[in-house]
């Protein structure tokens, strides 16, 4: 698979939605989102499930092909979004490989606009201390009740505050995950220690206006104001997982235009860490078209579905 392949399309954090304030910050952000603001494609239903006191619910797309036991990949929208922002980039992924897809649903202030506990960010989720690594860990158990899964093939891919809650997760259930991705995401760097080597595939826009490349509080207001820690910087992630992976040689650097990889291997049951640095990339999810420069160079869930498909438990 060609890791410079497409476009790049839009998405937001934004526990910022869940706490943004005056009249205009809302119409700006919600154009960010890139018209993505929809109903689920594709079918997908609506599960529901009581999760430490909480009814929560998450999206169900069943793309398996007959009966096998297919794998699963758990998808995290950003803050301020919600499953039916997340699901569309995932529908054609599912339908072309036979894939089960889950898109949980966050904590918010109303019923569009959700957020994650990543325990630094944000918004509502951690105002009112919500487990949601334990949410996720429920949802996996619920999916294998209703469909065929593989648990030797469980993945989780987030964006923004979706990411960051990734992070979190595949550190405390890393024995359950066997690969995982972030999109424009952070640790905060008071994150647990892994419970098992997991794969990670880290991709991360240098010009990220809502979660910055060199961390620090978001230079968006009302994100910043969601914050409870400054983000680490995005190399601050990358050794996190190096470390946590016990990865022992130099990674490996490939370079496109606007996009530099490094390739970190030799790391503990056959683990890698992947990083991959868009030099003009934004706050965005890269996937649609109407993007420009290293915004236009990779399609994200072609490439992280490319790299969880090498990976099992």
């Amino acid at each position: 698979m060609n890791w410079t392949k497409r476009a790049v399309t839009c998405g937001l954090v934004a526990a910022a939605l869940a706490v943004a304030s005056g009249t205009e910050a809302r119409p700006r952000l919600l154009e960010r989102l890139g018209g993505e603001v929809r109903a689920a494609e594709g079918g997908a239903a609506t599960k529901t499930l009581r999760v430490g006191g909480l009814e929560r619910s998450y999206l169900l797309l069943d793309a398996r092909r007959g009966d096998r036991p297919a794998p699963l990949v758990i998808v995290l929208h950003g803050g301020g979004g919600n499953p039916e922002t997340m699901m569309p980039r995932w529908t054609d992924e599912a339908r072309a490989e036979g894939l089960v897809i889950a898109a949980p649903k966050g904590i918010g202030r109303n019923d569009r606009m959700g957020t994650w506990n990543a325990n630094g960010c944000c918004g509502e989720a951690v105002a009112r201390g919500v487990d949601d690594v334990g949410f996720v860990a429920a949802v996996i158990d619920d999916v294998e009740k209703q469909v065929a899964i593989d648990r030797r093939r469980v993945y989780v891919a987030g964006f923004s505050n979706g990411g960051m809650l990734t992070h979190r997760v595949a550190l405390a259930l890393g024995e359950k995950i066997a690969a995982a991705a972030v999109v424009s995401g952070a640790v905060f760097g008071n994150e647990a220690g892994p419970r098992a080597p997991v794969p990670m595939l880290i991709i991360h826009g240098e010009k990220d206006d809502v979660v910055p490349f060199g961390g620090g509080k978001s230079p968006t207001g009302f994100v910043a104001r969601s914050q409870t820690l400054p983000f680490q910087p995005v190399a601050r992630a990358v050794e996190t997982w190096r470390t946590a992976d016990g990865c022992t040689r130099p990674p490996t650097v490939t370079r496109a235009p606007g996009v530099t990889t490094e390739t970190s291997t030799g790391c503990r049951r056959g683990t890698e860490v992947v990083f991959i640095d868009l030099a003009e990339g934004g706050h965005n999810w890269p996937g649609a078209s109407g993007r420009r420069g290293s915004e236009a160079a990779i399609d994200a869930t072609e490439t992280i579905w490319a790299f969880f498909a090498r990976f099992g438990r």
